[in-house]
């Protein structure tokens, strides 16, 4: 079955799968449709079920190989929303950077960035994406949606992203993926999400002010820089710019300061991983 879901004038799938090549990390697979987002996903009634997210003139088509109920396909169009961010609007940016020299051929690529259906898919791949080198934080994932993850049942070969629950009832299994002392990071990371879900699943919501939203990911454990400024960027907060060695000079972050409250875009747009 499928069904549309309508976009912002200034969306475009395949400009976000451009811009997002390396957020493309399991349960998101390869499509053999050039601009398309294939994904299998776990629903909170226990159906697994793949997803193919598609652009049309009407809109986003989601096709799925079940025949879901109202409330299933609420959920798949909510963590579609979600993901492709569908509820932001970029206008007033690409009004200004359309203008600007420096930053015309970034945003060719699009200004989106792929993000998880929900917070601990976020979390789990911020912690991984700032340990380790891309490619092998990509086959550390793979194997823990493979070894976790519901299996898709017309393809037991592909798998949804475990649950913060899965992840603790296979600590063992996790550890050994991982290492003794990242999977025990994870672990905690889990567990804390498991006893705080609803409070980080509304960061979205609520907009905290900076310092606030600040001080709750700092409670995560595990939580580093580099992997709070990976929630910060799939948080949809702009106005952060990462202090890292790239900004070496002031009028570096000076530049950075001119584009509020869009300056950690402008950075994400120039640094982010090709």
């Amino acid at each position: 079955m499928h069904w549309i879901l309508t976009v912002p004038a200034d969306f475009s799938l395949k400009e976000l799968l451009q811009r997002s090549r390396w957020l493309l990390l399991p349960p998101f697979s390869p499509c053999r449709i050039p601009e398309c987002l294939e994904r299998v996903e776990r629903l909170s009634s226990g159906q697994t079920t793949a997803m193919n997210i598609t652009q049309t003139p009407a809109g986003l088509q989601i096709q799925v190989e079940l025949h879901l109920n109202a409330a299933e396909i609420e959920e798949l169009s909510q963590k579609t929303w979600r993901m492709l961010r569908l509820g932001e609007t970029f206008t007033p940016f690409l009004e200004r950077a359309r203008e600007d020299a420096d930053l015309q051929a970034a945003i060719r690529q699009g200004v989106r960035f792929l993000r998880g259906a929900d917070f601990f898919e976020d979390l789990l791949k911020a912690l991984l994406l700032a340990e380790m080198p891309l490619n092998n934080a990509a086959q550390r994932l793979a194997q823990l949606v493979d070894r976790l993850g519901d299996p898709l049942p017309a393809n037991p070969t592909r798998h949804a992203l475990p649950t913060a629950g899965q992840v603790l009832a296979q600590e063992e299994i996790t550890q050994r993926i991982l290492g003794a002392e990242r999977g025990t990071t994870i672990l905690h990371a889990a567990r804390y999400y498991q006893n705080h879900d609803q409070q980080l699943e509304r960061l979205l919501v609520t907009l905290p002010p900076l310092p606030d939203l600040l001080t709750q990911l700092n409670q995560i454990p595990g939580m580093t820089h580099s992997a709070r400024a990976y929630l910060l960027l799939a948080l949809g907060r702009y106005e952060c710019v990462p202090t890292t060695p790239d900004l070496a000079t002031r009028r570096e972050v000076a530049r950075f300061d001119q584009w509020q409250p869009w300056g950690g875009l402008v950075y994400w747009l120039e640094h982010a991983p090709q």
